[in-house]
């Protein structure tokens, strides 16, 4: 739980605000969300399948029929748990050769990606969105931070200083002269 000066806490407003954008963020890691993709309106499994057809269109060894029902197999256990426009945006960052190095390697744009690959980049694209929602959801969950004053701060300090005194207790010889 993060804490925050008083007039940094969100007011009704703000927070309703900031839980509108959390919804629509969120809408962005649903996969019953329409896609846009070619012009057409798709379900996130009809968009992944026309991603993946036009994947295998592309550069590399031409495949049989068999080959490319085994690769296209592959992408969709690859990718199905994913939405598909993170994959879209992957598929996008291969092609202009700026997709993130993995694993401190760069990639050889003249091939397709290979499913493990494609997911990894996906999956980085989604992580954006997924850190954003976690830190606006901190934000939401942020506490007051309780200022005191230095006289406050004085008297507490006296008080705990007040326990630790030692107390003289007196003796059972003490009691008696008295």
């Amino acid at each position: 739980m993060i804490t925050l000066p008083k007039d940094l806490i969100l007011s009704s407003s703000e927070r309703g605000e900031v839980e509108r954008h959390i919804a629509e963020l969120d809408r962005f890691t649903r996969l019953d969300q329409p896609v846009e993709y070619r012009g057409a309106t798709l379900r996130n499994d009809a968009a992944l399948v026309a991603m993946i057809a036009a994947l295998l269109l592309k550069g590399g060894r031409k495949l049989d029929k068999e080959a490319s029902d085994a690769a296209t197999e592959d992408y969709l256990d690859a990718l199905e748990d994913l939405p598909a426009w993170s994959v879209r945006e992957a598929i996008r960052g291969w092609n202009r050769g700026e997709s993130v190095p993995l694993d401190g390697k760069k990639h050889d744009f003249n091939w397709r990606p290979e499913p493990p690959t494609l997911r990894r980049l996906a999956a980085h694209e989604l992580a954006g969105v997924k850190g954003r929602i976690v830190s606006l959801r901190k934000l939401l969950a942020a506490v007051p931070l309780v200022e005191y004053s230095d006289e406050h701060r004085q008297d507490m300090v006296d008080r705990v200083a007040g326990l630790f005194k030692l107390h003289v207790v007196p003796t059972e010889t003490e009691g008696k002269a008295a």
